[in-house]
């Protein structure tokens, strides 16, 4: 399933998460119902709905920053550098994530770099 990534961004700068919600929402029970195992969501900042669209299926989400963390930790790194979207850098969903369940401290630029960050992606 891919989405018109302008309805998504547009959805995310107006604060309207909820409205992207049901759009991941119906996507997954979409490709559950056509019989997918799995899902993956293939973007750091729709993270920030991954349990609402975990708990509108009964396959599993593979979550993104858990992956990363794997990846960190296996190899030896503590302190990631976080470049993502502002929503992703600044709120607490991925970063939280990273620091409690893995014990990483992610290391996000400075408010000048956080957004050009940003609007370069």
């Amino acid at each position: 399933w891919s989405f018109d990534f302008a309805e998504i961004a547009e959805r995310q700068h107006a604060g309207d998460w909820e409205g992207a919600g049901a759009l991941l929402t119906e996507a997954a029970r979409g490709l559950q119902a056509a019989g997918a195992q799995g899902l993956v969501i293939c973007t750091n900042t729709m993270h920030k709905l991954a349990d609402t669209v975990q708990a509108a299926v009964t396959i599993p989400l593979i979550h993104i920053a858990d992956a990363t963390a794997r990846a960190v930790v296996d190899a030896g790194v503590k302190r990631p550098a976080l470049l993502a979207t502002r929503f992703t850098m600044e709120q607490d969903f991925y970063k939280g994530r990273l620091a409690d369940r893995y014990g990483l401290q992610p290391v996000v630029p400075g408010q000048a770099g956080r957004d050009l960050v940003h609007r370069v992606i």
